[in-house]
């Protein structure tokens, strides 16, 4: 699988892990009422002045969420190593709200004796087992040790990178990061993937870092 693919899969999970979580706390948070979409030439844009941060839960940053994660992934093998740790925010945060680097993530962790991989998401510090599957790895996994980039500091490079401005100027986007163990470009840089998405055009900002470094790798802008 390549790298969109691992993003997309586990971006789905994270997303179904919250849909999950808001059922569940849905009689104890504050009810939204739906918006009637008014005719006007960019709807969507009027209604992202209306949008708060939707999340109902505690989060914490990718690496106090790995110890977590870790733990239950030696539960599962005892040779559980990380490929990968995603998460997405909720639409419209601000960028005040993203500095904090604190949300709900999912991991991948691959055992090379049972030739498996295993997904868990940590959702308010409690790390939980959601699915297993074959997996042949073909690239190698680069140590965990040479992870020293957390989240808020990689969304404090985005931000600082453009992302500031392509928040004003969207006004609704929404925040997924990934970061990636696995050797893919042989390159021997463990990679830290983050994206802001305008939810009214399509518009991406992404930035590749280097996770033990710091520095920043490649910086794109999709869409016009």
């Amino acid at each position: 699988m390549n790298r969109l693919e691992w993003i997309l899969g586990i971006v789905l999970v994270v997303l179904l892990i919250a849909v999950a979580v808001v059922s569940l706390l849905f009689w104890f948070g504050p009810r939204q009422t739906a918006v009637t979409q008014q005719t006007t030439q960019d709807p969507l844009r009027e209604q992202g002045l209306k949008i708060e941060p939707t999340s109902v839960y505690e989060g914490s940053t990718a690496k106090v969420a790995y110890a977590a994660a870790q733990n239950e992934a030696q539960a599962w093998q005892a040779d559980a190593e990380l490929l990968n740790a995603s998460a997405t925010w909720p639409q419209g945060a601000t960028a005040q709200q993203l500095l904090d680097g604190e949300t709900s993530w999912g991991f991948t962790f691959y055992s090379p004796s049972a030739q498996e991989v295993a997904v868990i998401s940590v959702v308010e510090d409690q790390a939980s087992l959601i699915s297993t599957g074959p997996h042949t790895q073909e690239n190698p996994v680069l140590n965990v040790s040479g992870w020293n980039l957390d989240s808020q500091e990689v969304i404090r490079s985005l931000l600082e990178a453009g992302g500031n401005d392509f928040i004003n100027q969207e006004q609704v986007t929404t925040l997924t990061t990934a970061l990636f163990t696995d050797d893919q470009e042989q390159n021997g840089r463990m990679e830290w993937q983050a994206s802001l998405i305008s939810l009214a055009n399509g518009r991406a900002l992404t930035l590749r870092i280097d996770a033990t470094s710091g520095e920043i790798l490649d910086k794109q802008m999709i869409g016009n």
